[in-house]
């Protein structure tokens, strides 16, 4: 599964970002880079080695949970780390949620910094996933993506985004927020 997502910026050619599921290159790739980013920009290294511990575990999917990637289009190493788990089917629908987005301590430090290019990668990174979820929901035919907010700052950008989705009007879905999700309901249940 490749979701592609084209980065809006001021170079000729910006990158575009695909979501897909982790493999042994790419996961040495990430682990490589990541560790690197983490040591240059005064990162906790053990953090980094927990998140890289994880994926590892979670290249298949294990207990309904899987990691995914978000990577710059020819670029082995992510640059976002998508924690998603996949729900048992049950009355209320089989679900997909996206439990975290963890960026690369490069991206993490650039919107720290304040950075346009640091800011606009994370954000086509978050696109990248949430378009990469939907597509993991017709593989597992799951009614509904549940996109969860962390941080209160997670909390304001999934309230805008419901926002703009509810003034879209998609057919396709209904969008709420549940306590601390954003809820994508498919074929009217709730």
């Amino acid at each position: 599964m490749t979701t592609k997502v084209a980065q809006k910026g001021s170079s000729k050619e910006s990158p575009k970002f695909t979501f897909r599921a982790f493999d042994e290159v790419k996961f040495a790739a990430t682990r490589a880079s990541w560790l690197e980013d983490a040591t240059a920009n005064e990162a906790f290294v053990p953090d980094i080695e927990q998140v890289m511990a994880w994926i590892e575990g979670h290249m298949v999917l294990t207990d309904h949970g899987m990691a995914y990637g978000v990577f710059r289009e020819h670029d082995p190493a992510a640059v976002g780390v998508c924690e998603l788990a996949i729900t048992k089917p049950s009355v209320r629908g089989k679900w997909v949620k996206l439990i975290r987005l963890r960026l690369s301590p490069r991206i993490e430090s650039a919107i720290f910094k304040n950075d346009p290019d640091g800011l606009a990668t994370a954000l086509n990174a978050y696109v990248a996933a949430i378009l990469g979820v939907h597509e993991v929901k017709d593989q597992h035919q799951a009614s509904r993506i549940k996109v969860y907010g962390r941080t209160q700052e997670q909390m304001r950008f999934l309230t805008m985004l419901l926002t703009k989705l509810n003034e879209k009007k998609y057919s396709s879905f209904i969008a709420t927020i549940e306590g601390r999700w954003l809820t994508l309901n498919y074929g009217g249940k709730k």
